[in-house]
């Protein structure tokens, strides 16, 4: 009776597990960057973007419109390791089913010289679906202003 209980709750549950709606796809491109973020692989920061995206890095006096731009500026993980971001709080907007927008605080973490410095900074990321799957097509990061 158990096992039957069991496949019944399993049956009437698995649909709403399969499925997931285009915030919980978005959410998987933010969470990768964060894991590639923090591994300082540039590589798979980059691959992350669409070829069209445009970035706005926390230190760039750059608007980066081409993918080498943005390889060019990750290049910089690979310095002050171990490094890291910690997503402090966001919110999101459901655009569309092909369109995800996160907004939200975070803080850099890098180690230079054997003392962490933490930096506060700002964000937002169009996250868009494509042919090429669920992509960054905008990022824009900024420190944070004290209050």
């Amino acid at each position: 009776m158990r096992k039957l209980l069991l496949a019944c709750a399993l049956f009437l549950i698995w649909p709403v597990a399969a499925s997931s709606g285009p915030q919980e796809d978005a959410l998987l491109v933010v969470e990768q960057f964060k894991k590639a973020f923090d591994a300082s692989d540039v590589e798979g920061v980059v691959k992350l973007f669409a070829p069209e995206a445009v970035f706005l890095g926390t230190v760039s006096p750059v608007l980066a419109t081409k993918t080498d731009q943005i390889d060019k500026y990750f290049q910089a993980l690979r310095q002050f390791t171990p490094r890291s971001i910690t997503i402090d709080e966001y919110s999101t907007i459901v655009i569309s089913e092909n369109a995800v927008l996160f907004a939200g605080m975070d803080t850099f973490s890098q180690t230079k010289d054997g003392n962490v410095i933490k930096t506060p900074a700002r964000f937002t990321m169009l996250i868009t679906k494509t042919d090429g799957g669920w992509r960054i097509s905008h990022f824009h990061s900024s420190l944070r202003p004290s209050l």
